[in-house]
C-alpha cells in the first residue's frame, strides 16, 4: 500500500461544518400505517416527520414476542441505481436476498428500521427520473449553502429519534448497518450522532485518494466541498472512536479499491490503538466483489450481537 501524508485536521465540528446547513426538524409526530404478523415477527408501516411537511416512510420489524426494552439496529438501504427499491429491500419484500439484513436481524431478535432514502421508492419525485431527480438534489443543496451529505445525515437523525421513542427499544443499544450507500451513510451517520452505540458498514466506502486515482464515479451524496483539505475517508471513520465499527468489503469490489479500504481502516486503528479499544474496529473480508455475502451478513450480525445484545 502506499504510503501518503496523513495530515489531519479533522474533527466532528470540522464535519459538521463541511456538510453545510441542517435541515429544520419538524415535531416527528408518528402514524403506524399498517400492522402484518408474520413467522415470529410484526412489520409495521410507519412514517414521521422529517422537515415540517415532509414525512418519511419506512418500515419497522418487531421480534413478536419483545417484553422488555431491547436492541434495535437501523438499517440503512443501497443505491444500485435502484431508485425504484428503498426500504423494501433490506426489509425483505423485494430485491436481492443478500440485502435482506432488516428482516434478518429481526429474525435475531433485534427491533429494526429501514426507511427510504430521498429520491428512493417511495421518495421518487412525480416527473424526474431517478438519476436526475439525485442529480436535482444535489445541485440545489449546493446554492442553498448545503448538501445531499447533510438532508442524509440528518435524516438518519431523524430515524434514530423515532427508534430511541419506541417502548421496545433500550436507546442506550442501537446499532446501524448497511450495504454500498448504506454503508457510506453508515460511516457518517455513526461518526457524528453518537447515539449509534455499533456499526457494521459493508462496501460503503475508501479513500477519496484511491477513488480519484481510479477515476470512480459515485453517489452525489459522498462529496462535501473542502473536505480534502483536513482529511480523508479514514478521518472521519477515526471519529467514530471508542465505539465498535465492522469494515466489511470484498477485496475485488470495482468501486472501492480494496487498498483504500486498507489505508481508511489503518488512519482510524490509530485512533483506536491510543484509546486502548483497538478490539472495537475490524475489518473482515471476502474475494469477492461488491456483495454483502451470506459469510459477511454472519460476520456482521455476530459483531452486532457482541456488543448490544448484552447491553451497556
Amino acid at each position: 500500500m502506499e504510503e501518503v501524508d496523513r495530515s489531519s485536521t479533522l474533527t466532528r465540528e470540522v464535519l459538521r461544518r463541511l456538510l453545510g446547513k441542517l435541515p429544520q426538524a419538524g415535531d416527528l409526530k408518528p402514524e403506524v400505517l399498517e400492522r402484518e404478523e408474520l413467522d415470529g415477527l410484526i412489520r409495521e408501516k410507519v412514517r414521521y416527520q422529517a422537515e415540517p411537511g415532509e414525512w418519511i416512510p419506512a418500515y419497522v420489524l418487531l421480534p413478536r414476542h419483545r417484553r422488555t426494552p431491547g436492541p434495535a439496529v437501523l438499517c440503512l438501504h443501497q443505491h444500485a441505481g435502484q431508485f425504484h427499491l428503498g426500504k423494501s429491500e433490506p426489509a425483505g419484500l423485494d430485491g436481492n436476498p443478500e440485502q435482506y439484513y432488516a428482516l434478518e436481524l429481526a429474525q435475531r431478535g433485534y427491533v429494526t428500521l429501514v426507511a427510504d432514502f430521498i429520491c428512493f421508492e417511495e421518495r421518487r419525485h412525480p416527473r424526474l427520473d431517478g438519476p436526475a431527480y439525485e442529480r436535482f438534489e444535489f445541485t440545489r443543496r449546493l446554492v442553498e449553502g448545503s448538501t445531499l451529505q447533510a438532508k442524509m445525515v440528518f435524516d438518519s437523525m431523524r430515524a434514530l429519534d423515532y427508534l430511541s421513542g419506541r417502548p421496545e427499544v433500550d436507546p442506550r443499544r442501537i446499532g446501524c448497518i448497511g450495504h454500498s450507500l448504506g454503508g457510506q451513510q453508515t460511516l457518517f451517520i455513526t461518526a457524528l450522532d453518537e447515539r449509534v452505540a455499533a456499526a457494521v458498514s459493508s462496501c460503503g466506502f475508501a479513500s477519496y485518494r484511491t477513488i480519484f486515482r481510479d477515476a470512480i464515479n459515485h453517489n452525489f451524496s459522498a462529496y462535501l466541498p473542502g473536505f480534502l483539505q483536513y482529511g480523508d475517508i479514514g478521518d472521519i471513520l477515526a471519529l467514530v472512536a471508542p465505539r465498535p465499527f465492522l469494515v466489511a468489503v470484498g477485496k475485488a469490489d470495482p468501486i472501492f479499491p480494496y487498498d483504500g479500504v486498507l489505508e481508511s481502516v489503518e488512519v482510524a486503528r490509530r485512533r483506536y490503538r491510543a484509546l486502548e479499544r483497538e478490539d472495537r474496529l475490524a475489518l473482515v473480508t471476502a474475494e469477492g466483489g461488491h456483495g454483502f455475502t451470506e459469510e459477511l451478513r454472519e460476520q456482521a450480525y455476530a459483531w452486532l450481537d457482541r456488543w448490544l445484545q448484552a447491553g451497556p
